[in-house]
């Protein structure tokens, strides 16, 4: 599994367009293949910080995402409403068994790929 968080700062004039288009990728994402979770999170000291946190099943899921023509619009459209370059880190998780115990996976990410 990959996890990706992805923090943004938001202009606060614009913000509420930002989180329209943010709950719309929301619907979009959630229907990828691949995707196990994707929400946003408002932060509570600084109301215009939001953090994204996906978790997709496989490397080839995520970069399935990235180029997803939902993706390429909303980038698009959300550059015109942050502060700050967004920051983004990706984690690769093992799986886990029911007991808790990790199992050794082979699915790894292709060095080939690239991971955002």
């Amino acid at each position: 599994m990959i996890t990706v968080q992805n923090t943004f700062h938001l202009l606060s004039e614009s913000k509420s367009e930002a989180i329209d288009l943010m709950k719309n990728m929301v619907l979009l994402c959630r229907k990828e293949q691949g995707c196990i979770s994707y929400e946003y999170f408002e932060g509570i000291t600084d109301s215009n910080q939001i953090i994204l946190l996906q978790e997709w099943e496989n490397a080839e899921s995520l970069q399935g995402h990235y180029q997803t023509e939902h993706m390429n619009d909303f980038m698009s459209q959300l550059i015109h409403h942050l502060e700050k370059p967004i920051i983004t880190r990706s984690y690769f998780t093992q799986k886990e068994d029911v007991s808790g115990a990790t199992k050794k996976s082979s699915e790894k990410p292709n060095p080939q790929q690239t991971i955002h």
